[in-house]
């Protein structure tokens, strides 16, 4: 039977255990925390070499020990803003002369495209003796603020190694499909590996890749994509690329994809123009501008395409090329074995150089511009066979991409007539045609 005493005794006992633990969570809360933040701007801004500022600070004992600030930015802009941070520190470390942040965690973090350049020199050691190491710093819901892109939420584990150095940096998009592995070389050099799986690409034509892999490496001046490895739309891309902003913004590289599905991939470039086949192509790009947002504005792009086994929407070429057709030709369509040929984009005007398109009964072959309001301006030589003759018309390609117009040249249908009438259908047709557009082109008569 417990006895009156002992009640007092245990009474007591519990009494100064409470007091004691209600001391120890609630000191933290007496002490005004808010009168560390501009050490704390002052110290970490230093750091980084950026103005920071922070809105709240406060220490909280649950679930563990651990610091938690509010409304963070970074930059004299905000080029970076932090909802919350938390910072979990190794409690056996605090009477060490290195105090060890176990853990800091960032939570809704949104960051301006212009401030990535500048954020691989925050990780570098500046050397002298180390009182503050940090073991990982995560990252989640993170943001990437550009007006060109639609980048898709992310998050971000930057891994330190013992001396507090940068060991890695690990992204990952919140929906699986994009991994990011940043392994510095030296000072703010990484190198980059990154795998997507049914992924859409961000920035202009939004490509969407079955498997993509690129290895490359980023500096303070540009990101050097050096090897692209993908697969999309029924086929394979390859090349090399470079993104460099010392002086100005700047794209450039080439690019090799083969046995991709035209019929998908040309809706990408809200292009009007119908061709569907197996396209096989390469090309050398350029992009200069002031900011990043307007590369795409000012392309310019030198290749060469074939297409196999397809058709040519909006253009029948044997129907147009009769020698002695009134009436210009809409519509219709051209099937191909194969349609090749040279290209080049300066801005928005396009030229389609040494053209040629065949097939069992057709051979055609020629050169079209496209201007920026997609007007067609052209000549295209078809041979048609009928029979056992064979006539090569010359075709004069005018209206719009959407409604392109095919009519032979004015002295084409001249040359036909008098030819037909002098030698009669069949040679004199086709003779009458050739020494037409032969004369045409010596007067200067091209794309009448």
């Amino acid at each position: 039977m417990v006895s009156a005493v002992d009640t007092v005794k245990w009474t007591k006992r519990l009494f100064i255990i409470l007091v004691v633990f209600l001391a120890v969570i609630g000191l933290p809360f007496l002490i005004p925390l808010d009168t560390y933040i501009p050490e704390i701007e002052k110290q970490t801004g230093e750091k980084l070499h950026e103005p920071v500022k922070i809105g709240s600070l406060r220490f909280s004992l649950v679930p563990l020990p651990h610091v938690a600030l509010q409304g963070i930015t970074i930059g004299a802009q905000q080029e970076v803003r932090i909802a919350s941070i938390k910072v979990s520190p190794n409690l056996s470390s605090l009477f060490s002369p290195v105090k060890i942040l176990r853990d800091i965690e960032l939570d809704t973090v949104s960051i301006r495209m212009d401030m990535l350049g500048r954020m691989p020199a925050w990780f570098k050691s500046e050397g002298g003796p180390q009182t503050v190491r940090i073991e990982k710093i995560g990252l989640n819901h993170v943001t990437l603020e550009s007006p060109s892109m639609a980048l898709p939420l992310f998050r971000v584990a930057v891994n330190m190694n013992s001396n507090g150095d940068l060991k890695n940096v690990l992204l990952a998009s919140d929906d699986g499909k994009l991994k990011l592995d940043a392994t510095p070389i030296s000072g703010s050099n990484f190198d980059l590996k990154l795998t997507a799986k049914q992924w859409r690409f961000p920035v202009g034509p939004a490509f969407q890749f079955d498997v993509l892999n690129i290895a490359g490496a980023v500096d303070s001046e540009a990101l050097r994509l050096k090897d692209i490895d993908g697969k999309l739309y029924g086929g394979t891309l390859k090349g090399a690329a470079e993104l460099n902003w010392k002086s100005g913004w700047r794209l450039s590289g080439g690019l090799k994809g083969q046995r991709v599905a035209l019929e998908s991939l040309l809706p990408l470039f809200n292009s009007k123009a119908r061709v569907s086949g197996q396209l096989n192509a390469q090309a050398r790009f350029s992009m200069n501008s002031r900011a990043a947002s307007q590369l795409a504005d000012s392309p310019n792009v030198d290749g060469d395409f074939s297409i196999h086994n397809g058709v040519l929407h909006g253009f029948d070429l044997v129907r147009a090329a009769q020698p002695i057709m009134t009436q210009e030709v809409r519509g219709g369509q051209t099937e191909f074995d194969e349609f090749s040929g040279i290209f080049s984009i300066a801005g928005k005007d396009i030229r389609l150089r040494k053209l040629n398109i065949s097939s069992g009964v057709l051979n055609a072959n020629g050169e079209v511009e496209i201007s920026p309001s997609k007007q067609l301006d052209g000549k295209i030589y078809a041979e048609v066979k009928t029979g056992v003759s064979l006539v090569s018309v010359p075709l004069r390609v005018s209206g719009t991409l959407p409604d392109p117009v095919l009519f032979p040249t004015g002295a084409a249908v001249t040359g036909a007539v008098v030819g037909t009438a002098i030698l009669g259908p069949g040679v004199g047709t086709s003779l009458g045609v050739k020494a037409a557009d032969k004369l045409d082109s010596w007067f200067g008569g091209k794309k009448k």
